[in-house]
């Protein structure tokens, strides 16, 4: 696997993370290309393979993803076409045309019940069926690719170009009065800018296998809501702490779905900052209207 002199080929780069790294790739110097929807079905074997053949052997990324986990639930097949087959497919033609690839994955192919953070090791244990879908493109990555891949699993990704816990947070902070907030399922809340950072360096080091990737330190959904409202500085809206069931989503989530950066940070020699220090970034850019 190269490093900045290879080509680079971003597979969902429109999206918030695509859009970031996008930017971030740019900014290095690095040959990039973007693909999203327009330019690749991936859900498509035949499209994969022609998008990806004018290429040079380089660095592909995938960060395509059918993301709505309660959505997921009612497009089952939707859901696994793009998650699973749509991994499979970039799997398959990157094998054929000599590229490398990078998958992202979630945090969510744990069930959450260990009650400590989880290695890249650990059994999955998809729940739902966004879950499961991604779990799968994982498998196939790796039966597919088993010298030639980098698998990134991330948490509660927020970002400067696309709808997000943050923003949905201050929007209803907006509309209510008081906003009501899972307190039982924690994570580890992670900045699109800084994981685009992750990526290149992974990438850089030629980085073979899983690795777990999110900021540093550990929330509930409600402990972020908090933070976001404190930091942000409204004044005239309650928090309040809610368990999964009172807001009965479809799709099951996992409760503890910490991930163990270690591997990342032993290979790299340092862990992204904190949520917290993120957060401020994010509401600094925010506050000065350059999202």
């Amino acid at each position: 696997m190269g490093g900045f002199d290879a080509p680079y080929i971003v597979v969902g780069a429109a999206g918030m993370l695509g859009a970031d790294l996008m930017d971030l790739l740019r900014y290095t110097g690095a040959r990039v290309t973007g693909l999203d929807v327009e330019e690749v079905d991936i859900r498509s074997e035949d499209a994969v393979r022609k998008a990806l053949s004018p290429f040079d052997p380089g660095v592909v990324i995938n960060l395509a993803a059918l993301t709505d986990v309660d959505g997921c639930e009612k497009m089952v097949d939707e859901a696994f076409s793009v998650n699973a087959r749509g991994a499979e497919n970039l799997a398959a033609a990157a094998s054929e045309l000599g590229h490398w690839l990078v998958q992202l994955s979630t945090d969510y192919v744990f069930d959450g019940a260990e009650g400590r953070p989880y290695k890249e090791d650990d059994p999955m244990n998809p729940q739902g069926i966004y879950a499961k879908s991604k779990a799968e493109g994982e498998k196939q990555v790796r039966e597919l690719l088993p010298d030639a891949h980098c698998i990134i699993r991330t948490s509660w990704l927020y970002g400067l170009k696309g709808k997000n816990f943050v923003e949905a947070i201050l929007d209803a902070a907006g509309k209510r009065d008081v906003l009501k907030v899972v307190d039982d399922q924690r994570g580890r809340p992670t900045y699109t800018c800084d994981l685009s950072k992750a990526v290149i360096q992974l990438c850089s080091l030629g980085a073979r296998g899983t690795f777990h990737v999110t900021n540093s330190g550990e929330a509930s959904w409600y402990d972020f809501a908090v933070r976001i409202i404190s930091r942000a500085g409204v004044t005239n809206v309650r928090v309040e702490p809610a368990t999964t069931e009172d807001l009965g989503r479809p799709a099951p989530r996992p409760r503890y779905s910490v991930l163990d950066n270690s591997k990342f940070i032993n290979l790299t020699g340092s862990p992204l900052r904190s949520w917290e220090e993120a957060l401020e970034d994010y509401l600094a850019l925010r506050a000065r209207g350059t999202l």
